[in-house]
């Protein structure tokens, strides 16, 4: 992904608007209905799948175009423009998600971090909160301690490991059947 080093200009104006997702009658609308409310004011629903309140902010030049949608439990940046780096930011109670390319990275409420990458190719990292490195994906489970005293490597291959006892290697089929 090509990000630029610097954006030359800004969002030019933000509008509020709900969306109505469903008819009257209940229904599944194909495209929403918008509508700006007159006092500024906008409720934020329990169920935005029903009526969703968010703020559509213009971009001028190369910022792109952000919506902030507005939910009880988070609120929400969305954007299509991948070219600019991120296209999604998640803000809740617990911590705050970014969505660049295929990949989350969250902040959680105590500290830790969160790398999670999407699609067939699961692959997810964790730092907790103390430093301690987790990663886990189809090949290769890795784990170190925050202090760094101890480190170890899984793969379907073998078993790897550092620890203040010494060093450690052997045949993954061997390690899981002499325990």
């Amino acid at each position: 992904m090509n990000v630029p080093a610097r954006i030359a200009s800004a969002w030019k104006s933000a509008q509020l608007l709900i969306a109505f997702h469903r008819n009257p009658n209940g229904d599944k609308r194909t495209e929403p209905r918008l509508w700006s409310p007159k006092n500024n004011v906008a409720g934020v629903t329990d169920d935005p799948q029903t009526k969703e309140a968010f703020i559509d902010v213009r971009g001028q030049g190369d910022a792109g175009d952000v919506q902030i949608k507005l939910h009880t439990d988070k609120i929400i940046l969305r954007r299509d423009e991948e070219s600019l780096g991120w296209t999604g930011i998640q803000a809740d109670h617990l911590g705050v998600s970014v969505l660049v390319g295929d990949v989350w990275v969250t902040v959680n409420g105590d500290g830790s971090i969160t790398r999670r990458t999407t699609g067939n190719d699961e692959d997810t990292s964790w730092i907790e909160a103390d430093g301690a490195f987790i990663r886990i994906n189809p090949e290769t489970h890795i784990s170190v301690s925050g202090d760094g005293s101890n480190m170890s490597r899984r793969t379907n291959e073998r078993v790897d490991a550092v620890t203040a006892d010494g060093i450690m290697s052997t045949p993954a089929k061997r390690a899981l059947n002499s325990g």
